[in-house]
């Protein structure tokens, strides 16, 4: 099992898929941090700037969906449930303009945009396929009667590099806001900011998983990083209102909310200001979607014939 880790970190370090995606990541930090700077300067210029247009975002389709039944709210629901929209948007707060940005909130704002997971899933797919394509599955599947370790083997590795790319993402978000605030920029407490990193970690873990799954079951990188990208942009918004309406209308009297046990919807709501419920919640589905993938993953692999 060692073994077989250092041989997929191995073909990892030499990919250049690996260092593509790591440089990227960067870049992409570097470009979030500018695309804030140049919101809030549009806002100090105009306060009237509208609340619609002030949502930053890689990609954003205005089209809002409403996840939860307006006439019934509760104390758990106003913190985690917001109207979603599909698209990667981060919010700049307005405060910003000549208050200090603490780094913590600055980063957990890009996270919760969904603009890294989508990096892992376009990774993920990569990385997970790669194997097949090179021959280097088929050449060492013959040594391990137990096929599943393969799977795990390769989420090992995935998550190594996940986890250097959340690094590079935090450090160069930082580093990128220092240079542009300067003083304005506060780094304040890094113990504090670990309780929402870890839960993103474990949420792009789960995105991750599933992308193996994915791969696994069609042989396909093109599918996996697809549905992946389309789940994380929130495709799937209007077919979970429509899943809660129908619930809601064979059983009124309890509340189905989707979006708080799916990756996206949990994605986008585990930050620095989020309670502890929320955080909890978030890993839960994290780890769940990971093992289950997983699981899932290794049967598959068992039971099909390499190529």
């Amino acid at each position: 099992m060692i073994n077989l880790i250092k041989m997929d970190l191995y073909r990892m370090v030499h990919s250049i898929c690996t260092w593509v995606m790591l440089l990227v990541t960067v870049g992409i930090a570097l470009f979030c941090v500018a695309m804030v700077n140049i919101d809030l300067e549009d806002k100090a210029e105009n306060p009237q700037y509208s609340e619609e247009t002030s949502q930053m975002g890689i990609v954003s389709f205005q089209i809002e969906v409403k996840t939860q039944d307006a006439q019934e709210e509760t104390e758990e629901t106003e913190n985690s449930e917001e109207e979603q929209q599909i698209g990667l948007y981060a919010d700049s707060d307005p405060g910003w303009i000549e208050g200090q940005i603490l780094a913590g909130d600055l980063i957990s704002t890009q996270l919760e945009s969904g603009i890294l997971t989508l990096l892992c899933v376009i990774f993920a797919a990569i990385f997970f396929n790669g194997d097949q394509r090179n021959g280097f599955l088929k050449n060492i599947a013959g040594q391990y009667p137990n096929r599943g370790i393969l799977v795990i083997s390769k989420m090992t590795a995935a998550a190594v590099q996940i986890l250097l790319m959340e690094i590079l993402f935090a450090m160069a978000t930082g580093v990128t806001a220092e240079i542009i605030w300067g003083e304005q920029f506060v780094l304040g407490s890094i113990p504090q900011m670990l309780p929402f990193l870890c839960v993103q970690y474990l949420l792009n873990l789960g995105a991750a998983g599933l992308i193996l799954l994915l791969c696994t079951l069609t042989r396909s990188a093109a599918f996996g990083m697809t549905a992946g990208i389309l789940m994380i942009m929130g495709i799937l918004l209007p077919v979970y209102s429509v899943i809660e309406r129908a619930f809601a209308a064979l059983l009124p009297s309890l509340r189905l909310n989707i979006s708080q046990y799916v990756l996206e919807g949990n994605i986008g709501v585990a930050g620095m200001e989020a309670s502890s419920d929320i955080l909890t919640r978030a890993s839960m589905v994290g780890a769940v979607c990971l093992v289950l993938s997983v699981l899932l993953a290794m049967v598959i692999m068992k039971k099909r014939d390499i190529r």
